[in-house]
């Protein structure tokens, strides 16, 4: 993985409060890192003095910094797309990209009011949607994966007496979707006869930016041949070209283009995710958002060689101590972290102390065992037992931690984007600011 430049500057350690009352577990989600996050980012493209590379620029808008849109897709990455979209358009985002009609519709409907870009293909419109609020105010960009898409945004135009701003989606070579070259080049004949749809982008997506940068290396100059090949028939009109996402922004700027769209990033992960492989030298140090608390519910000891959990997939190699949280697979955390990871469990009234447990047997729908035999003594002389009701950390904000998201999802064969979707919905979101 690519090293952070530099030491990662944390804000103050996570403040141990007790347990929410009625609450097994919660997520701590810090928008004040999110904010500082968006904030590294907006440095990054701001510090672009010029491209980097002898590469051709097919840029309508250059000389602008280039615009950052936050992806807050599948409810933000499972983080609360309301509070979390909100915080992003506040901390300087110019735009955000949700994956369906029902995610932007949510976001217009608590009052987010910044121009959204709908990733998929959408088809049809009604008067009464919350769609049609931000459609009007020419602040819904759709994005064109076919031409018969093309053909039902001009019959939604006619209809309300609108001009929808779409973006054309090339496919070159994520085969997910989107035109190829003949059918973009049929798209841009299409709309210049076309009064209800109005070109303000081109993009792609790249597949491989953070593991296989030189196939990434290759879809850029797809892109960019595409692009240069029907020059003519862009029109005279700005249009803004997107490609990079986090992993495509960190590691060159011949990606950014007019705007980069960030997501993972935003949340605190990205450098940690790329292969070895070219990377900006200011690729900056980002901080993990996210933690996952819960509680010890129950203390018990058990001698020597007693089977531990389903399958009794483990067996103590001593007489040991162990507590049970109240959360499993059910909840999001996964069964493949079985006898696998750590948690880490703050001492009670000692001021932030904490240690790492081991997560043992198998992990069940909605408890996980954990070995508190080597616990520290604790301050007044008590027993383990005392542990009881400690918080426990099961996702961890510090990067050095044993179970930080992306030390977690590698344990669990997975990837943090996962991990952070697959977290229940009915949990508690506590957001700090």
């Amino acid at each position: 993985m690519i090293q952070l430049r530099g030491p990662l500057t944390l804000p103050e350690p996570v403040k141990v409060d007790p347990a929410p009352a009625g609450v097994d577990s919660w997520l701590r989600i810090d928008l004040t890192r999110i904010a500082a996050n968006v904030d590294a980012f907006r440095r990054l493209l701001k510090s672009k003095s010029g491209d980097d590379t002898d590469r051709p620029s097919f840029r309508k808008q250059g000389g602008q910094r280039p615009a950052l849109c936050a992806v807050v897709k599948k409810d933000a990455y499972g983080l609360g797309a309301e509070a979390v979209a909100h915080c992003l358009v506040k901390a300087g985002c110019d735009m955000l990209a949700v994956f369906s009609p029902d995610e932007a519709e949510a976001l217009i409907q608590k009052a987010v009011s910044c121009p959204i870009l709908l990733l998929s293909p959408l088809r049809r419109l009604q008067r009464t949607d919350a769609l049609y609020r931000h459609a009007v105010a020419d602040k819904l960009h759709v994005t064109v994966h076919d031409l018969e898409q093309l053909d039902q945004l001009e019959q939604v135009g006619q209809t309300y007496g609108l001009r929808l701003p779409v973006h054309l989606y090339l496919d070159t070579g994520m085969s997910r979707s989107g035109l190829n070259e003949t059918q973009y080049a049929a798209a841009l004949k299409r709309l210049s006869s076309q009064t209800r749809a109005k070109l303000v982008g081109v993009c792609s997506h790249l597949a491989t930016a953070d593991n296989k940068p030189q196939f990434a290396e290759t879809q850029l100059e797809t892109f960019e041949r595409i692009i240069a090949d029907h020059a003519a028939d862009l029109g005279d009109e700005p249009i803004m070209l997107h490609l990079a996402n986090t992993a495509g922004t960190l590691r060159d700027r011949s990606y950014h283009f007019d705007m980069v769209r960030i997501g993972l990033g935003l949340y605190g992960y990205g450098p940690d995710q790329l292969a070895p492989g070219p990377v900006i030298a200011e690729t900056p140090d980002l901080l993990h958002c996210v933690s996952w608390m819960s509680r010890i519910d129950h203390v018990q000891q058990y001698p020597r060689r007693t089977p531990v959990g389903y399958g009794s997939t483990h067996r103590l190699k001593r007489a040991s101590t162990l507590g049970i949280v109240p959360v499993g697979y059910a909840d999001g955390y996964p069964l493949a972290l079985s006898n696998k990871a750590t948690v880490r469990v703050f001492v009670p009234g000692e001021n932030g102390r904490h240690f790492d447990a081991r997560v043992l047997g198998r992990v069940n729908m909605d408890q996980l065992i954990i070995d508190l035999t080597d616990a520290p003594p604790l301050q007044d002389g008590g027993e383990p037992g005392k542990l009881m009701n400690a918080i426990v950390q099961l996702i961890c904000d510090d990067p050095a931690a044993t179970n930080s998201l992306p030390r977690l999802a590698a344990l669990a064969d997975s990837h943090p984007w996962e991990m952070l979707c697959r977290l229940h919905p009915k949990l508690k979101r506590q957001y700090v600011r």
